[in-house]
């Protein structure tokens, strides 16, 4: 870059999938739009989920309708949008005795769930025979089976969805800035304009978009805002070979979740995620051994004795970090609904996104637009 002035309609910061996806949407519309990130387009916590673009089945049971119906309608346009990249998976849900819910109201869940999903009856759930489950899992025990549900969901690699979004942010003409580290952030109440490295860059619209940096991003550029987060970071565990054939939704005692996600292609299992609140510094946070025995002891008890996990089965590690809008004590209780802060300063704009998840960016950046740039009740 060139000691020099870019101008844009809108400066986005943070170029993971939400600052790429509001990028597209608002590039397609015919802004000019700039994207800042001091790193790599998803090399945040867009590349370190746990691969799903699904409409959370678990937010059924804190009444999180809004989201659900949300995150299974832009599932639907992310298979036809990205079908190479977003694919329906077959679920299993083994109900041992004892379960921290019952078999009833993970039935009832479902058919909710099939009910928000819409009229496609392929992808409903149903009830497997417990008799055929090691056909599906041969690994997983069966003493103390007393259910087995099967269900529908997506899968994604994270990291290229986020690089093949900003891709077409930019072949619709938006420009990213990759490692690009920020000086200084200043309003004049007709611009933000923000000092780079080796480049100054102006727009009348701010944007940020960097997700579980948001709050320490806000602090080092004094930028007002309405909402702060919790960090709740998550670990998954990559494990040789393949433990089940398809994907499995799990609980643990104590009412949580994770997965088993095995990958064909790789010819490896991911488990995940772990739950738990941050209060260091996002680039300072690393996992814990504890997090891990913490996935294989809750993977094992579920295991068949020549299938159970030792740490040294386990080839890899990752930990992202979710911005997540306080709602409850419990980490597993917080809302993933995310929140768009609006702020004006003369003819300038700032906006902050607050939260957010994978599987919901279409919706949010349509929603971004509408925001920024509604005219007569329309997004213009």
């Amino acid at each position: 870059m060139s000691n020099s002035i870019i101008k844009s309609d809108v400066i986005i910061l943070g170029a993971g999938i939400n600052g790429s996806g509001i990028a597209r949407e608002l590039a397609l519309s015919g802004r000019k739009v700039t994207v800042i990130d001091k790193a790599t387009i998803g090399s945040g916590t867009s590349s370190k989920s746990s691969r799903l673009i699904h409409g959370g089945l678990r937010y059924l049971e804190t009444m999180q309708f809004k989201l659900v119906h949300e995150a299974l309608h832009d599932r639907q346009e992310l298979l036809q949008i990205y079908p190479d990249l977003v694919k329906m998976k077959s679920f299993y849900i083994p109900i041992y005795k004892p379960s921290p819910r019952p078999a009833w109201m993970i039935r009832i869940g479902l058919k909710f769930y099939d009910l928000l999903s819409g009229r496609n009856r392929q992808h409903h759930s149903r009830i497997i025979p417990r008799k055929n489950f090691s056909i599906h899992a041969a690994s997983f025990k069966t003493d103390g089976l007393k259910a087995v549900f099967h269900y529908y969901d997506a899968k994604t690699n994270d990291l290229k969805l986020t690089q093949k979004v900003a891709r077409d942010a930019i072949d619709s003409g938006a420009s990213f800035y990759e490692n690009c580290s920020v000086h200084s952030i200043i309003n004049n109440e007709l611009n933000f304009v923000i000092q780079a490295k080796n480049a100054i860059f102006e727009a009348p619209i701010l944007i940020n978009a960097t997700g579980p940096w948001i709050d320490e991003v806000n602090e080092k550029y004094s930028l007002p805002a309405n909402y702060k987060i919790r960090k709740i970071s998550g670990i998954h565990i990559t494990l040789d070979g393949l433990l089940t054939q398809d994907l499995m939704f799990m609980q643990t005692k104590k009412k949580r979740i994770f997965f088993v996600i095995p990958e064909q292609e790789n010819n490896q299992t991911i488990i995940g995620t772990t739950e738990r609140e941050e209060t260091d510094k996002i680039d300072e946070i690393s996992i814990n051994e504890s997090d891990i025995n913490y996935l294989i002891e809750n993977i094992n008890q579920y295991l068949k004795p020549g299938f159970k996990i030792l740490r040294q089965n386990v080839k890899d590690s990752w930990i992202g970090v979710r911005p997540l809008i306080a709602e409850a004590e419990n980490p597993t209780n917080l809302s993933r609904e995310y929140e768009l802060d609006l702020l004006k300063f003369g003819e300038a704009t700032l906006l902050h996104i607050f939260g957010g998840k994978l599987t919901t960016y279409l919706s949010l950046a349509r929603k971004v637009k509408q925001a920024l740039y509604k005219k007569n009740g329309k997004a213009t």
